[in-house]
């Protein structure tokens, strides 16, 4: 009678040493994410109140064929995260400021299982075979230069805009101004879409005239040429008539405009 009590007790106490099984751990989860953004990489105990002892996550390096711990990765342990203090069976990983070298095959391993996630990093290409663009603005008005990725979801992981005035040396102008001629007049329009580079130009001189140049690296950039006209103005010549009426005398005023620069006239009277 003994026996069965005590083989009962056996699966009990091995049931409970089992830890952690991992849910959908034969499967593998596809998941997709942009430069400059965040992914949440799945992983958890089938069994919610089961007690994780230890755990690791682990990402295969292609460059140098083997699985490493990512928190050993000094280069991103500050955008790693993990989610297993508030809730010990969740222990999914999360990835911020995702950059390239983050995509590749991940796996989160237990004392009993693992599970795999391939993380497909998509980044900010530009358009190469579009033309140069060409802008024309107008004195004392903005203009937009554009510029974006063809995924408008992804960051760059750099981005430099550069001004080249006509018989004159190119200069950087974003995101550092090393021209004082510029401070206070660009805007870059990302604040919606990371992957709108586009830049605007307030106040437009004459100065502002020239090559313009989009660059997310050495290899990829696009240009955009810049000409800017004086504003177009009308001036205003009255000519005002007197014409005699029965009781009194009626002044009555005819305006004409002329093109070409806005300018102070004197009253012309007949």
């Amino acid at each position: 009678m003994r026996f069965p009590f005590c083989f009962c007790l056996f699966l009990s106490m091995l049931h409970f040493s089992d830890g952690c099984n991992l849910s959908d751990h034969s499967e593998l989860t596809k998941v997709t994410g942009y430069t400059g953004g965040s992914v949440l990489l799945p992983c958890s105990c089938a069994d919610l109140q089961s007690t994780v002892k230890t755990f690791t996550w682990k990402h295969y390096y292609n460059r140098e064929d083997q699985w490493n711990e990512v928190f050993q990765d000094d280069n991103r342990t500050d955008r790693l995260k993990l989610f297993n203090q508030n809730s010990p069976a969740n222990l999914s990983l999360l990835i911020s400021d995702l950059r390239k070298e983050d995509e590749g095959e991940y796996s989160c391993y237990t004392s009993q299982t693992y599970t795999y996630v391939r993380v497909t990093i998509k980044g900010c290409d530009l358009d190469k075979n579009k033309p140069t663009a060409k802008v024309k603005g107008y004195s004392g008005e903005s203009v937009v230069l554009p510029c974006s990725c063809t995924e408008l979801q992804a960051k760059p992981e750099q981005l430099t805009w550069t001004f080249t005035a006509p018989n004159k040396n190119s200069e950087e102008i974003y995101p550092y101004e090393q021209s004082e001629r510029v401070t206070g007049r660009l805007r870059l329009l990302n604040e919606i879409s990371p992957g709108n580079l586009s830049l605007q130009i307030s106040n437009l001189t004459k100065e502002d005239q020239g090559e313009y140049r989009c660059s997310v690296s050495s290899q990829q950039h696009i240009n955009i040429r810049l000409r800017v006209q004086e504003e177009l103005y009308f001036q205003s010549i009255c000519l005002s008539t007197n014409k005699p009426a029965k009781n009194r005398e009626e002044s009555s005023t005819t305006t004409q405009h002329t093109g070409g620069i806005r300018r102070k006239q004197p009253q012309i009277l007949h």
